[in-house]
């Protein structure tokens, strides 16, 4: 293999790479909002993609079930700051749109922003403890005898093993709100979701 293949092979793992990066974040930025699920890539929408001259890894597109399902088309940086490529991710969310898909355009560094997308890693991760009906009552009665309080504060109502990320978990229900725009810290406001 040439140094030049080599090269070219480097690039295409590291491009691969970023894009299963940002289907985790996606993911992760999804899972958190507590009112969607992430639902997978789009067939359709990425064979449209190459045939606008986009390889497999130069965008993420994944499909999102809010009350209906949206395409999200995440363009990296590298293709959003080239007005070419810019305008080809512009005429894929048209004729995404004209063949029935809700898509949007989301630029990387949206999907990337912080302290939203570290907020997101950490509530997506406690997406997967596990509580019980009385653990969850008790976290709510607390907030709805209290009103918005701390996490910390309601955490420590709670008699389980991960109690912070038990009222994390009622986040990614969408059953409580914390402000996913600051970093979370234990003095983050909790309140019940509206």
């Amino acid at each position: 293999m040439s140094k030049q293949q080599s090269n070219q092979s480097c690039r295409q793992y590291r491009l691969m790479k970023r894009n299963r990066k940002l289907h985790a974040h996606i993911r992760d930025v999804v899972v958190a909002s507590g009112c969607a699920t992430y639902v997978g890539g789009n067939a359709p929408v990425e064979e449209m993609a190459a045939e606008l001259g986009f390889a497999a890894h130069d965008l993420a597109i994944a499909d999102v079930r809010t009350r209906k399902i949206v395409t999200l088309i995440v363009v990296p940086h590298g293709k959003w700051s080239d007005p070419l490529w810019r305008c080809k991710a512009i005429e894929l969310r048209r004729r995404a749109r004209k063949a029935g898909h809700r898509a949007v355009l989301v630029p990387q560094f949206v999907a990337e922003r912080e302290p939203r997308l570290t907020n997101s890693k950490l509530v997506a991760r406690a997406a997967g403890v596990r509580m019980d009906a009385t653990t969850s009552m008790i976290a709510i009665s607390h907030l709805l005898d209290n009103g918005a309080c701390g996490l910390a504060e309601v955490a420590a109502q709670l008699r389980h093993r991960d109690p912070f990320g038990a009222v994390l978990n009622l986040v990614t229900m969408g059953l409580v709100n914390i402000d996913m725009a600051r970093p979370i810290t234990p003095h983050s406001t909790v309140d019940l979701a509206n």
